[in-house]
């Protein structure tokens, strides 16, 4: 049994997205948009636009959840910029949508990659009580370290007998 090829009749535009840790930006690459249509939900996006007697389309979930009423965009000649706020700020998105399949029309904006860098700065100047002080500043008896730190007073034999008492 054979069966037709299904062909659409609507194109879907490139995309280039990036991300912070409270925003996710669109641009869709299509050049003179003079009017189109955009909706946005907390889960997914719909975009429409017909540009050069061609129509395109995008209808897709998204990887998070955004807060829609939040949602901003301007058409800047070239492209149109879609700025969504993240419902679960400091998430990062793997992708822009759910779906598992590589599209060659999506891809991350080369310009923005987002640094993960602020994370490890942040963390650099905090110093790490260690493991024994913070058992006995948190009155903990019952929970033995992995491997013993040089600051603590127990030997290996203590610490095999605390584990098959």
């Amino acid at each position: 049994m054979s069966f037709l090829k299904l062909v659409s009749k609507y194109h879907t535009p490139k995309i280039v997205w990036y991300q912070t840790d409270t925003t996710v930006i669109v641009r869709i690459l299509l050049c003179d948009i003079k009017e189109y249509f955009l909706h946005v939900e907390c889960d997914h996006i719909l975009f429409s636009t017909i540009t050069n007697s061609k129509k395109y389309y995008i209808c897709s979930y998204f990887f998070g959840t955004v807060i829609a009423k939040k949602t901003t965009h301007r058409n800047v000649g070239r492209e149109v910029k879609i700025t969504l706020v993240k419902a679960h700020k400091g998430t990062e998105w793997l992708r822009l949508f759910i779906a598992m399949e590589k599209n060659p029309l999506i891809s991350v904006d080369p310009d923005h990659i987002y640094k993960k860098d602020w994370i490890l700065e942040s963390f650099k100047n905090i110093e790490r009580e260690s493991f024994a002080e913070y058992k006995r500043r948190n009155n903990i008896t019952q929970i033995m370290p992995l491997v013993p730190s040089s600051d603590e007073e127990e030997s290996d034999d203590e610490i095999m007998d605390a584990l098959f008492l």
